[in-house]
């Protein structure tokens, strides 16, 4: 099924401009993710299990940077990352302004993440929980009082997240779910 086939009533997509992958980053977050990246290869076969999947970085600051500039979010915005992994995208996020929070099942990817943060003196914070309620003992992360929310899913997770979003977010939060390479598709929360 067609991912927009599966979207809810309450969400609408956001076109992104082919501009907005124009962007400027900053040789400072080229450098950050360059390393970021090597500190990846590094754990890849101890962190997450298994199940740590490297995302684009650089389009996703490129997007978060673009909801800033039109205006749809505003500096100290609230941001969640759902499955924050190695806690790269939140950190870029908290670089270009956001209040910026990461949640991941892993306790070492948590670790990571808040060594790579403090590595960089950003300030993302970062939490051990999920984004699933079913999930038995941990705490469970929704979208509400969030501008913005960032996943990654599994491939046929995405109406999942998509169902997720809709029921926990505000009117007016952005969706932001990556795909793959520059393959981030928007959507925001009827009404607001």
């Amino acid at each position: 099924m067609p991912l927009e086939a599966a979207m809810p009533v309450g969400l609408e997509r956001v076109a992104v401009p082919p501009e907005a992958g124009e962007l400027p980053v900053p040789p400072f977050v080229d450098c950050f993710i360059r390393d970021a990246e090597d500190r990846a290869e590094e754990y890849a076969d101890r962190a997450g299990r298994g199940l740590f999947v490297p995302g684009d970085y650089r389009y996703a600051f490129q997007i978060l940077q673009w909801l800033l500039r039109t205006k749809a979010a505003d500096r100290g915005a609230a941001f969640l990352e759902w499955g924050s992994g190695q806690g790269m995208v939140t950190i870029l996020a908290a670089l270009l302004g956001y209040d910026a929070v990461g949640v991941e099942i892993d306790e070492a990817l948590v670790r990571e993440s808040r060594e790579l943060a403090a590595r960089y003196d950003v300030r993302a914070r970062f939490e051990r929980g999920t984004y699933d309620p079913a999930v038995p003992g941990l705490k469970a992360f929704a979208a509400k009082n969030r501008a913005a929310v960032y996943v990654y899913p599994w491939p046929g997770e995405e109406p999942f997240f998509l169902q997720r979003f809709t029921a926990t977010a505000d009117p007016g939060a952005f969706l932001l779910m990556c795909l793959g390479p520059e393959d981030i598709r928007v959507y925001r929360k009827k009404g607001g």
